[in-house]
């Protein structure tokens, strides 16, 4: 069980994280068609518009990744979040295409997930770790929903230029939050060694990497389903974006129903390589069944499967990595997971447009395929996933 200071943590963490998601969530269903109409757009430099985050992501999170481990977790989250906002305001300030790539790669360059994880992995014990991943990884989850509802809403009455607004105000109350009531944790007296000397020690981890490997494919399948589907929604079943929420929403509340109780009982018994299998195999499954059942049915019941799939293995596999890398690479280990776990939405982002010229079908069944390797890699390859039992309060 949490105590009241871990729960201070979380509390503060999930402020910090999902005010980052947040702007990615609502602008999400709203931002490409927005970005066509600006003046010098293509479609190409749109695509790079709604993509391009990702690419910056991966490029900074291991190196915020390293200066977290050796100098302040709470220091180059501040330094992001300052990023962010910038990034967020000049969007909302921006009239062509060119400032709004520049707004979208500085909202990238505000990478503070592997030192918000790591930070979070620093203030909260070992055997609660993965339930405490787990109310940050519901709250992104509700934070989704929300976006998925409200940005439609929030875009027709206000307009897009107010979503970056709204998120870069977010972003610096969450800045004010951290400032005020996280500490730092404390140092290791142990001088970090060099980051040249720590990277092919990570990259040579086999349980590491089966872990990492699996947060990008898990963000590629991510990003180009919501390349297609939503276009799917409206061409092939009439459905209008501002309807969308209506099949958004009870697919990401039935999720997370399942999400908790599947976490917390993965942790009691010490089950974790199952249920992260079982998250593989679900997303896998509602590809088939999409692939099967060409109606909106099958469109359901695969965002539904994905959406099981996705929310039980986020909370699983930070809490895996911070296990697997130890306190001294923590920082820099999330900073590979998260390098992939980016530049699998960037790549995600690709695929998706290719998907978009060459139909549905290919999506389908191209990630049904790339999920199905995906789960057998994992059952063969990685070891000794099981972390700690919870133990029982006297």
């Amino acid at each position: 069980m949490l105590t009241k200071e871990e729960k201070k943590v979380v509390a503060g963490i999930t402020f910090v994280v999902v005010a980052r998601f947040l702007g990615l969530f609502l602008l999400l269903p709203v931002l490409a068609p927005y970005v066509k109409k600006l003046s010098g757009s293509t479609p190409l430099l749109t695509g790079l518009a709604v993509g391009i985050y990702g690419l910056t992501q991966a490029l900074l999170q291991i190196p915020f990744g390293y200066l977290s481990d050796k100098y302040s977790r709470k220091g180059v989250i501040t330094v992001g979040l300052l990023i962010y906002a910038l990034g967020s305001f000049l969007g909302g300030v921006a009239q062509n295409i060119w400032t709004m790539l520049i707004a979208r790669f500085l909202q990238g360059a505000g990478a503070i997930s592997s030192a918000a994880i790591a930070l979070s992995a620093d203030l909260i014990r070992e055997e609660v770790r993965t339930v405490a991943f787990a109310h940050i990884g519901a709250a992104i989850g509700m934070t989704f929903a929300f976006s998925i509802v409200a940005a439609p809403v929030l875009a027709g009455k206000f307009g897009v230029p107010f979503i970056f607004f709204l998120t870069g105000a977010l972003s610096l109350l969450a800045l004010l939050y951290l400032l005020l009531f996280i500490h730092e944790p404390k140092r290791h007296e142990k001088e970090i060694e060099p980051f040249l000397k720590l990277l092919p020690q990570i990259l040579t981890d086999k349980n590491q990497m089966a872990v990492d490997l699996s947060i990008g494919i898990l963000h590629l399948i991510l990003v180009s389903i919501f390349t297609v589907i939503p276009i799917e929604l409206i061409e092939n079943y009439n459905i209008p974006k501002p309807e969308h929420w209506k099949i958004y929403l009870p697919v990401i509340l039935i999720s997370l129903a399942i999400m908790v109780p599947a976490i917390i009982f993965a942790e009691k018994r010490g089950k974790i390589k199952p249920v992260y299998l079982s998250g593989i195999l679900l997303i896998s499954l509602g590809f088939l069944i999409h692939i099967l059942l060409k109606n909106i049915y099958g469109v359901f019941l695969m965002l539904l499967l994905f959406f099981i799939g996705f929310h039980l293995l986020e909370p699983i596999l930070p809490s895996l990595l911070t296990k697997f890398a130890g306190p001294e690479k923590r920082g820099i280990a999330v900073g590979v997971y998260n390098t992939i776990q980016f530049m699998g939405a960037f790549l995600g982002g690709i695929l998706g447009g290719i998907f978009l010229k060459l139909g549905k079908d290919y999506l389908l069944i191209t990630d049904f395929l790339i999920s199905l390797l995906w789960f057998i890699f994992v059952a063969l390859w990685i070891k000794g996933v099981e972390i700690k039992k919870r133990e029982a309060q006297p």
